[in-house]
């Protein structure tokens, strides 16, 4: 399981650095990368810090995931934001439902039960 813990986590740190980065340095690329219609730049920089942020909690908890097991639950919140909130924007319209923007849901879904599972696994060793 710590290899999948690992790729998990190092795959939920890429998508938050890029999206993160993007939303930060040209959030007029939004739209075309990813679907996602970006009304307000200054909210955009506010979402890609607080991805980049979420970035560096999964590069934290990838140092050693048992260490800081925690860790895990805030990347579990983070798939399952990303999972929730395009699914409820498509519903009522704000977001387009293109393949951009539906496409990511299930493997973030994935990613979240991949965190809760560990997250919630006893240790190994006793504290």
């Amino acid at each position: 399981m710590t290899l999948v813990l690992r790729l998990a986590l190092i795959l939920g740190c890429a998508i938050d650095l890029c999206v993160g980065v993007v939303l930060v340095a040209a959030p007029q690329l939004a739209m075309p990368l990813f679907d996602v219609p970006v009304h307000d730049a200054l909210i955009a920089a506010f979402a890609g810090v607080e991805l980049i942020v979420a970035a560096c909690v999964y590069a934290v908890a990838l140092r050693d995931p048992e260490r800081y097991r925690l860790l895990l639950w805030v990347c579990a919140l983070d798939q399952l934001f990303a999972v929730i909130g395009p699914s409820v924007a498509v519903a009522h319209g704000a977001m387009p439902a293109t393949f951009k923007v539906i496409a990511p849901i299930p493997l973030q879904a994935v990613l979240c039960a991949i965190f809760v599972l560990s997250a919630s696994r006893r240790s190994a060793a006793p504290r």
